[in-house]
């Protein structure tokens, strides 16, 4: 019954997550109205939510159904998993510059703020940041052939543990600690500010709020559904969780599964609590009818 709920689960993160990202993905570069510096940033969250649903999840599956046995070969065993743990860094990279980038235009509306242009090199930046944590963790890997699995080897446990608690605090901590600070600092403003009677800034006030708002619920959906992951890997190598416990690796397969999950909800959030964004998905779908009836 665990199988058939984790596949079902796995089927349907990875239709939501891709369907849903490809079409965010189409409607910002599409739609001249949407290309923002706030949305240049979610189609970078969008692009590695696809490539950790498109790429990691079909090869994932199998190596949990095999009990772990690596069917993949030296190469993707060096690619596959830190893969993961790359996008899982671009991810919260990203949150962490639009934070900031929306605390800049908030609090400091005066000065000069990010432009679209200066918001495509700094999602580059992110992609080249992520690479750096990952390299020890990809220099670790290597694919046993007599036992057939991919196994982390490091010179010893110390330097895996050191590596493990490492990736949670610049994935995890730091970045969501900046991030919280950056939210705080605004909803602080924003409460502080007096409404003017002019019915264009108030609109233009609702509207800074609900984007907010939304950034602030799609960073919360990232903090809990990662936090699971990382924190049995934290217990595997401070706790020797797979000897104390004998049900570890079925749990870490759900946590997976939790982890792939954000995948799917961000798309359905982005949709949910913003307006722009349900607008221009109907506007697609009315020109893709049009285009299908020709």
């Amino acid at each position: 019954h665990l199988r058939t709920i984790k596949l079902t689960l796995y089927t349907l993160i990875f239709l939501v997550s891709a369907a849903g990202n490809t079409l965010v993905c189409i409607v910002i570069l599409k739609r001249k109205k949407m290309k923002t510096v706030t949305n240049y940033f979610i189609l970078n969250l969008a692009v590695a939510d696809l490539a950790l649903t498109c790429i990691c999840i079909p090869f994932d599956i199998p190596v949990q159904e095999m009990g772990y046995i690596w069917p993949y070969g030296a190469v993707m065993c060096k690619v596959l998993y830190p893969l993961q743990t790359l996008t899982l860094f671009a991810s919260v990279y990203t949150l962490t510059a639009v934070s900031l980038t929306r605390y800049w235009a908030i609090v400091h509306p005066l000065r000069k703020q990010l432009s679209v242009s200066k918001a495509k090199t700094l999602v580059i930046a992110i992609w080249v940041l992520s690479l750096l944590p990952v390299a020890p963790y990809m220099n670790s890997l290597s694919y046993v052939p007599h036992s057939k699995y991919c196994e982390e080897n490091w010179d010893n446990h110390n330097a895996r543990k050191g590596y493990t608690a490492s990736l949670f605090a610049f994935q995890y901590v730091i970045p969501l600690t900046i991030i919280a600070t950056a939210y705080c600092s605004i909803t602080s403003e924003l409460s502080r500010r007096t409404i003017e009677s002019a019915c264009v800034r108030n609109q233009q006030h609702k509207e800074t709020k609900k984007v907010v708002r939304m950034l602030m619920i799609v960073t919360l959906l990232f903090a809990v559904c990662v936090l699971p992951n990382n924190v049995m890997w934290l217990w595997l190598d401070f706790g020797a969780a797979d000897k104390s416990f004998k049900y570890f690796w079925d749990v870490v397969a759900f946590c997976h599964v939790w982890t792939f999950l954000n995948s799917a909800a961000n798309p359905i959030c982005y949709t949910i609590l913003n307006e722009n964004y349900r607008k221009e998905i109907q506007i697609a779908f009315m020109e893709f009818r049009r285009k299908r009836a020709k």
